[in-house]
C-alpha cells in the first residue's frame, strides 16, 4: 500500500502544480507542431503545459488505483 500511496500523493501534487502553472505561464508563448507542408498547429503553452501535467497525475492516479485494487485481491 505503501506504494500505491506514494503514487496518489505524487499524482495530487501534479496537479496542483498543472493548475497553478495555468495562471503563471506566460500567453504569448505556443508548442508549434508541423502537421502537414501545408499545416502547422500552435497551441498556447498556457494550456499545454497544465493539460500534460494534467494528464500525467491522470496516469499515476489509475496506476495507484490498480495497485491498491491487486493488493487488496490479494488478501
Amino acid at each position: 500500500m505503501n506504494v500505491a500511496r506514494f503514487l496518489m500523493i505524487i499524482s495530487e501534487a501534479l496537479a496542483g502544480v498543472g493548475i497553478v502553472s495555468h495562471f503563471l505561464l506566460p500567453t504569448s508563448w505556443e508548442v508549434a507542431y508541423h502537421v502537414s507542408p501545408r499545416l502547422d498547429v500552435g497551441i498556447p503553452i498556457r494550456w499545454f503545459v497544465p493539460l500534460a501535467l494534467i494528464s500525467l497525475a491522470g496516469a499515476f492516479s489509475i496506476a495507484s488505483l490498480g495497485k491498491m485494487y491487486i493488493t487488496l485481491a490479494a488478501r
